[in-house]
């Protein structure tokens, strides 16, 4: 979780054994990203930058922009929750 004065972000994976595959080191997870705004003005999410550090020790930079390709802007008190699959 990171938090600032004014947006806390919230990260929560679960893994998917059934789409996975550890002989050819396939591993799928789902991911849901939620993102609250606490400040008293909008905020809008421009762009991520994610380093996945995989059980090997091997990373992964993922960046953008947006969240899966939105960039939404979030109300004072608002929240916004973002699901995605991801394979590595």
């Amino acid at each position: 979780m990171i938090n600032s004065p004014r947006v806390c972000i919230q990260v929560q994976s679960v893994y998917i054994e059934a789409q996975s595959s550890p002989d050819d080191e396939r591993y799928v997870f789902a991911y849901t990203v939620t993102i609250r705004n606490l400040g008293r003005a909008p905020v809008q999410l421009l762009g991520r930058y994610w380093l996945i550090t995989n059980g090997h020790g091997r990373e992964t930079e993922v960046q953008g922009e947006g969240v899966v390709g939105v960039q939404p802007r979030i109300a004072p008190g608002g929240r916004v929750s973002v699901h995605q699959r991801r394979g590595h």
